[in-house]
């Protein structure tokens, strides 16, 4: 995922540039007001002090080395447009190695400064004769091109085109590393706190990931997420049951279509038991058959769906079987195969519909005699895990047919006899089972289907005689 596509990181990222914004407007946006307002640390200072750091600089660029070796504050276009526009500006310059005022300084201020007995090296003065009360002085000892030297300008008068020059000059490398704590420490809160709010739409990814066609019923919980994506949530969740109605709809019109058409089929079953035998007789009751199978199994399916599951039963799979194998017994032996059946002789309790576990493994068996050669015999093995294993000998099931075979109405060509639907729908009663079902090969030649199911123990809690609880 690329990192222009995180929303977490264009927040962290917006949050970092806002910052720096916010640090490198700090003398228009905090140090000016405090200024013009006399508050805090401020309250010594006015507008007019925050011309003075800009005189500095203009003065820095007047200044020139004479033949003989003496500096000189030349009357550039920028120092004369300053004291134009500020009539009563004042500087002085001490070049601090020769020990003396560059040419141009005014001596009196200079001396204003030597009587307060100190020397400055920086900061902000006032001249205490001054009569007018916000003018303000800036000194500072530097090391320039020039040597070392002593600058102080005064009484500047404040104009709004320094806030311009205020911005500009702030964004210096020494502000930049300044900013570096601090916009690591914001870096490190932002990622936190978009963390932090962002956890409850992960969530909700994780829930709506988990959403599968049985589950709809289910909406993704908007509790806790932010107001700004609730509404997106919300509208999710409305698909979803939209989608859940029209899933409902389509099911009971499948069970209703199944139901409609058992009874055409027995009319049609009775009436083809009343042809004369021959071989035509024999495939019309095989496909008859087929049909009856995949009605039965669609309505077992939509029976499986519509009932709760706590009101599975608890179902000995050995002996259901072995019921199967006894159904299908005399199919085998009208086609001269057979059926053998290998299961433990303790009960393999599994939860659910016998019913439903019934046309699972009837659908297998049918299959299994359908595909295994004249005189075969089909294996049925049922495991003290709850696994059935259903062998044929026949042609098999290619690799790169086996995710496909289970895809409704697939057929490997169109000559394969029959609708493509059997496998499908014996795969999701299988799921609905909370089993699942599975294909490999034979050896020698052959499909051998494995349904698995979720086995429970054989400790039993009885409800009326009927229905039971059990678990593992």
């Amino acid at each position: 995922m690329k990192l222009t596509q995180s929303l977490s990181a264009r927040l962290v990222f917006y949050w970092i540039l806002c910052s720096l914004v916010a640090y490198l407007t700090l003398p228009v946006t905090v140090f000016l007001p405090l200024s013009a307002l006399h508050i805090g640390d401020s309250s010594n200072s006015s507008l007019d002090s925050w011309t003075t750091k800009r005189s500095k600089e203009i003065l820095l660029g007047a200044l020139r080395r004479g033949p003989d070796g003496a500096l000189t504050a030349e009357r550039t276009p920028e120092l004369q447009r300053q004291q134009e526009r500020n009539p009563r500006f004042r500087f002085a310059i001490l070049d601090r190695a020769a020990g003396r005022l560059v040419a141009g300084s005014d001596e009196k201020l200079f001396d204003a400064l030597g009587r307060a007995g100190v020397d400055s090296y920086s900061g902000l003065f006032h001249v205490s004769d001054d009569s007018d009360p916000n003018a303000r002085g800036y000194v500072r000892s530097i090391d320039s091109a020039f040597g070392k030297l002593t600058i102080a300008t005064y009484s500047a008068q404040f104009h709004w085109d320094d806030t311009i020059w205020q911005l500009v000059n702030f964004v210096s490398l020494n502000n930049l590393i300044a900013f570096l704590p601090l916009g690591s420490a914001a870096a490190l809160v932002a990622t936190l706190v978009v963390r932090r709010s962002l956890a409850p739409l992960r969530a909700a990814t994780v829930a709506a990931s988990a959403i599968t066609v049985d589950s709809l019923r289910k909406p993704i919980a908007a509790a806790g997420l932010p107001i700004e994506i609730t509404p997106f949530v919300e509208a999710v969740n409305g698909a979803i049951a939209r989608v859940e109605e029209g899933v409902a709809a389509q099911r009971r019109f499948t069970a209703n279509a199944a139901h409609e058409l058992r009874t055409p089929i027995t009319v049609l079953r009775a009436r083809v038991a009343k042809l004369d035998a021959s071989d035509l007789k024999r495939e019309i009751t095989r496909d008859v058959r087929r049909i009856q199978t995949i009605v039965d199994q669609l309505l077992v399916l939509a029976q499986a769906r519509e009932r709760r599951r706590d009101t599975r039963l608890c179902v000995d799979l050995a002996a259901t079987a072995l019921k199967v194998a006894a159904d299908f017994m005399p199919v085998a032996i009208d086609a001269k195969k057979e059926i053998e059946l290998d299961a433990p002789e303790a009960p393999v309790m599994i939860r659910g519909f016998p019913w439903a576990i019934e046309s699972v493994l009837g659908n297998l068996v049918e299959n299994a005699l359908r595909a295994e050669p004249e005189g075969g015999t089909v294996m049925m093995r049922v495991g003290a895990d709850a696994r059935v294993i259903i062998v044929d000998h026949g042609g098999g099931v290619a690799p790169e047919d086996r995710s496909l075979i289970f895809e409704p109405f697939w057929r490997k060509e169109e000559t394969t006899p029959g609708t493509g639907l059997g496998l499908a729908i014996v795969k999701e009663l299988a799921r609905e089972l909370d089993g699942e079902l599975e294909v490999a090969d034979t050896p020698g030649g052959g499909a051998t289907f494995i349904v698995g199911f979720r086995l429970f123990g054989s400790r039993l809690t009885s409800a009326g005689g009927a229905q039971v609880e059990a678990a593992i």
